[in-house]
């Protein structure tokens, strides 16, 4: 039998609370095998501080744990997360709320690619666990620089065993990159620096303008 086939969107719509898990409730083969998930939030929370109160966007926010640590630990002073699943933006609501942080956030429901920001711009704008799922990198990363004031933040798996045992198991299409493809992305972007950290099972990049 063939395996069924789902938008990332169709995918990730289901599994707010899994997704949530990985962060809140780490199991010990998450620990071991999902570190990637926490040194990106690590670097993404670092990048924040260096701006102060500074304005971030989080894109594909999913249920919006990331959101939350990073609030709580910085100065930021508003948040907003973009996700196309909007079972992730209720339970990020709800969490945000519950966190103590809902008067700094707000979740909307979108496509980031398509979602219309009109003259709104964001110091930082971080899109961690994304480029796995996105078809057109190069236009996504485009838009990424228009939106963003000071910097902006993307992680970046690589091929491996782990992508060939995720192209197995998720019923939507993921795709990896190397340094190089990361580079050449960057390529005719805004920015004055660009700094690519090494994590477990790939890289998170760092451009600051």
């Amino acid at each position: 039998m063939s395996k069924a086939t789902h938008t990332a969107q169709q995918y990730w719509d289901v599994r707010s609370d899994l997704f949530a898990n990985y962060y809140k409730k780490p199991s010990f083969f998450d620990k071991m095998f999902r570190k990637a998930v926490y040194t990106r939030t690590a670097v993404a929370l670092k990048a924040i501080k260096e701006f102060g109160k500074c304005s971030v966007l989080d894109i594909g926010s999913g249920p919006g744990v990331n959101s939350v640590t990073w609030l709580k630990n910085s100065e930021a002073s508003f948040l907003l997360g973009i996700d196309f699943a909007e079972k992730m933006n209720e339970y990020a609501r709800k969490n945000a709320e519950n966190e103590g942080v809902g008067a700094r956030c707000k979740f909307v429901e979108g496509d980031f690619l398509m979602y219309d920001f009109g003259v709104d711009k964001y110091d930082v704008s971080v899109a961690v666990g994304v480029t796995d799922y996105v078809k057109d990198m190069d236009v996504f990363l485009k838009k990424m620089d228009i939106v963003s004031n000071k910097a902006f933040v993307l992680s970046w798996p690589l091929n491996g065993l782990r992508m060939a045992l995720r192209r197995y198991r998720y019923t939507c299409p993921v795709y990896h990159y190397n340094e190089a493809d990361v580079r050449r992305l960057h390529e005719g972007l805004h920015f004055k620096s660009l700094e690519i950290i090494p994590m477990q099972g790939g890289m998170v990049s760092v451009a600051r303008k």
